[in-house]
């Protein structure tokens, strides 16, 4: 299916920033390597009517529309009121019941659609995309079932990167600790 016949898609709001405000302005910085949000985000922006219709709600998949890679993430709703900047293209389920966002951010994330994506991007120095690029994407829907596994799959592969990482750094540690202590003693 057309990603345009599943979703709704926004750009992102540009504003400028202030140092204690009353809405988050969520940027491609504020993820982390895993695509999670980081923890100490605070609100910079002053809150704006116009804001309302750009309140991001839990997920609303952003997907990077500026840039090498065109990666995606689901928004959790940890941070509310929330917007998108402008590198952001936001792409809303209109039914969630029949396809998952998780689903669709983990499709175009694929290494097959960013080529595609990459494809048709614009520009020389800064790829970028646009909504209506985006919305000639075709997606696979399969039943929901299939797409909730392909998800807890795809979450199991990362808390298995994670765990991973984690090892290599504590054989780091000890091996520091024992040439340590051959030195010392």
């Amino acid at each position: 299916m057309k990603l345009s016949s599943i979703a709704n898609i926004n750009s992102g709001v540009y504003s400028s920033t202030i140092s204690k405000g009353e809405v988050f302005y969520i940027q491609a910085r504020d993820f982390d390597e895993n695509r999670q949000l980081v923890n100490n985000l605070t609100p910079v922006l002053s809150y704006e009517e116009n804001f309302e219709k750009h309140f991001l709600q839990p997920g609303d998949i952003l997907i990077v529309a500026k840039g090498a890679s065109f990666l995606t993430a689901v928004f959790d709703g940890s941070y509310s009121p929330a917007v998108a900047s402008t590198v952001f293209l936001v792409i809303r389920i209109n039914n969630k019941s029949i396809v998952d966002p998780q689903f669709v951010s983990w499709y175009l994330n694929q290494s097959s659609t960013q080529g595609y994506l990459l494809s048709l991007s614009r520009g020389t120095s800064i790829p970028s995309i646009n909504k209506k690029m985006l919305m000639e994407i075709d997606v696979p829907v399969p039943p929901i079932e299939k797409q909730q596994l392909i998800i807890e799959l795809m979450q199991l592969q990362q808390k298995d990167k994670i765990l991973k990482r984690r090892i290599e750094e504590l054989k780091e540690i000890q091996m520091n600790q024992i040439i340590t202590h051959a030195i010392n003693n």
